[in-house]
């Protein structure tokens, strides 16, 4: 069976040989059917996650198929994992770390990755400029690991145990950090006048 997606990817250890090798050789413990059902539920917005952050979409293609491959190969051994989805997150950063530096750069979250927080804005364009603006201000105080988080929560939308599984740490910790997040988002200078999409969520598991 061969799967395809928006991206151009196909999936690997389903039977298909592509560029990045195959995870055929691994003794299948789960169905194919259960990897196809994943591999489709995840492969578009993974694949916008790490094109985010690379310089081309060849790059970021090419990552997306590494990630799965070795996501597919660590599932195998793993089926009863309850947080799959923090580990395919937790894979692509250590890629995506890779990436950056073999190119001589540091990978870090910016203000402009995280500008979907904006959310709706009501009123005409300017209004959208000046709340966008105001947020990029405000996330740009937060530490790097704050603005992971919030990444990884509410633009990958994973839920918090899951965002914890993909920073390496624990869920009470992740959820202190996205508690502090919000509310340093909530204090900073000129986003008070906004009810912006991180603040006005709750941080749940």
């Amino acid at each position: 069976m061969t799967l395809h997606d928006q991206s151009g990817m196909v999936a690997p250890g389903l039977g298909v040989a592509g560029a990045l090798g195959t995870v055929g050789a691994v003794p299948v413990v789960l169905g194919e059917a259960e990897f196809g059902e994943f591999y489709h539920a995840h492969i578009d917005k993974l694949f916008g996650f790490l094109s985010r952050r690379t310089s081309w979409d060849d790059d970021a293609r090419e990552l997306t198929g590494l990630v799965f491959e070795q996501f597919f190969a660590w599932w195998q051994k793993n089926p009863d994992h309850a947080r799959p989805v923090g580990v395919l997150y937790q894979l692509a950063r250590w890629r995506l770390y890779d990436y950056v530096r073999r190119r001589g750069r540091e990978l870090t979250v910016e203000p402009s990755d995280l500008e979907d927080l904006a959310g709706g804005v009501d009123g005409d364009d300017f209004a959208a400029v000046d709340r966008l603006h105001d947020l990029r201000k405000a996330l740009a105080t937060l530490s790097e690991q704050q603005r992971q988080a919030l990444l990884m929560k509410y633009v990958a939308n994973l839920s918090v145990a899951e965002c914890a599984e993909a920073l390496g740490t624990g869920v009470d910790n992740m959820k202190k950090i996205l508690g502090k997040a919000r509310e340093a988002l909530r204090q900073a200078p000129g986003m008070d006048a906004y009810n912006s999409a991180v603040t006005a969520k709750e941080v749940r598991g």
